[in-house]
């Protein structure tokens, strides 16, 4: 080898050249990505990224430039595994620049896991990881786990919670302990986890307002506005439902990405602050206003929103100092999800989230977070939503099951803990319009007068119990 890259000096004069930096920097496979970092690649492409493979060199597809760096693809075929190989950049009318070297991994797979479905896919198909860690940080946290052999994605910037995300591809040889350990020492603010994505916990027979004791019929309009926040699918503002409705959307996907239809959005938004001119679909806080940040998106494995999606709709949320916010997701237990719902309840925001729908007493966020208010679903006579999951996390529970709320163009039943969150989310808009609320007295609003189900005191499946209005006050 050594007499090759002597050879190809020769041929190259400026092969020799230094100052370029190649991750991940462990082995990598046939087919993977890998990213050069440099200070004068240009703005835009220039000249072609060679493999320099006998009998003659590989120009290698370009999947990303800038002047500070540059992602190409290895090829699929005609590499040995073991092998070094050098990477080189050439220029019309100039000497090729070396950039560094590349070994392929021995083993093609090894310890290399397709991703799960509610686990973000990297680009080669295997699992992403996320981690959160302070902005001072964030470099000492990047160097360290690309020194490693991870490649980084993206960042994404969340400042009003003082964070930024990072999101990056590992290695075969690179696992999940072995990366926290590594930025316990080089960045002790981080917290890494897999990066999951979270689904929707999700003339007509209305009952839910007088279940939670609100007198039938009775319209009770907030004495003043209230900012409620949502993180959700997007919501239709020109629903019946949401005519006359302040209602602020801001997309949080990422351009790639594909939006939900509107129906479970718009449904929470419209059981929070339905207007009482839609009769049925009024709401339990007409005369909220409702800051929707819409984070979820379809694939062909269907519709869930990313956290670092999540992240960044609570971030936007805190820019329009929203306090009170409704998350009606569920999805696995993630270390940087938790940490972020703990930045956020630091900042001051009361956070209600849907228990979910997989009939499983495993701790599912956000709800499981002991920073968020856990809701589940109850049925007209009382009982349990069949689907609804429970734990020692469960705090309260709220109509669920057929309840009528925005669908399509009108109306129709909808269940799932999904539609029970947003009705406590709305009752905490009713305390919110008359004094201040944190999250211990919103807990304390919510035990007031709740109807004990179930065993006697708390239990895993009903919480404290079904949420009461004691009348709508004015």
């Amino acid at each position: 080898m050594k007499k090759f890259i002597l050879l190809l000096a020769l041929i190259w004069p400026g092969l020799l050249h230094a100052g370029y930096r190649i991750t991940p920097t462990g082995c990598v496979n046939a087919n993977q990505e890998v990213t050069i970092r440099g200070d004068n690649f240009g703005p835009t492409k220039y000249g072609e990224i060679h493999l320099l493979a006998q009998p003659q060199p590989k120009t290698l597809q370009v999947l990303g430039w800038s002047n500070s760096r540059v992602r190409v693809k290895l090829p699929k075929t005609g590499l040995t595994k073991g092998t070094t190989y050098d990477l080189s950049w050439g220029t019309p009318g100039r000497p090729a620049v070396a950039l560094g070297e590349v070994t392929l991994c021995q083993s093609s797979s090894a310890n290399r896991t397709r991703a799960p479905r509610d686990v973000v896919p990297a680009p080669d198909k295997s699992p992403e990881y996320i981690v959160t860690v302070s902005t001072a940080q964030a470099q000492a946290a990047i160097n360290a786990l690309e020194g490693e052999g991870a490649t980084l994605l993206r960042t994404r910037a969340i400042p009003q919670l003082g964070q930024t995300l990072l999101m990056l591809s590992f290695p075969g040889d690179l696992d999940l302990p072995e990366a926290r350990s590594l930025l316990g020492i080089a960045a002790p603010t981080a917290v890494i986890d897999l990066h999951h994505i979270y689904g929707f916990a999700a003339g007509p027979r209305l009952y839910a307002a007088a279940m939670i004791g609100d007198t039938p019929g009775q319209v009770c309009n907030l004495p003043r506005t209230v900012a409620v926040g949502i993180i959700d699918g997007p919501v239709n503002s020109a629903h019946a439902a949401l005519k006359g409705v302040q209602v602020v959307r801001h997309s949080v996907l990422l351009p790639s990405e594909r939006r939900t239809d509107t129906n479970h959005g718009t449904a929470v938004a419209g059981l929070i602050a339905g207007h009482p001119s839609a009769g049925p679909l009024t709401g339990i806080a007409p005369g909220a206003r409702i800051y929707a940040a819409e984070a979820f998106a379809s694939s062909r494995t269907g519709q869930g929103a990313r956290l670092e999606n999540v992240a960044a709709g609570l971030d936007w949320l805190l820019t329009k100092k929203v306090r009170i916010v409704n998350m009606s997701m569920s999805g696995q237990p993630n270390r940087v999800f938790g940490h972020i719902l703990s930045r956020a309840k630091t900042k001051g925001m009361v956070i209600v989230a849907a228990a979910g729908n997989e009939r499983s007493n495993k701790p599912r966020l956000p709800a499981a977070s002991p920073d968020t208010i856990a809701v589940t679903a109850v049925d007209a006579a009382q009982h349990i939503y069949s689907k609804a999951n429970s734990g020692k996390h469960i705090e309260f529970a709220a109509p669920g099951v057929d309840v009528w709320a925005a669908k399509g163009s009108g109306g129709g039943y909808r269940s799932g803990t999904s539609y029970a969150a947003p009705i406590v989310t709305a009752l905490l808009a009713r305390q919110a319009a008359r004094s201040g609320l944190s999250l211990a007295t919103a807990r304390q609003t919510l035990r007031r007068g709740v109807l004990d189900l179930g065993p006697t005191g708390r239990d895993s499946k009903f919480g404290h119990g079904l949420v009461q209005t004691q009348t709508c006050r004015r």
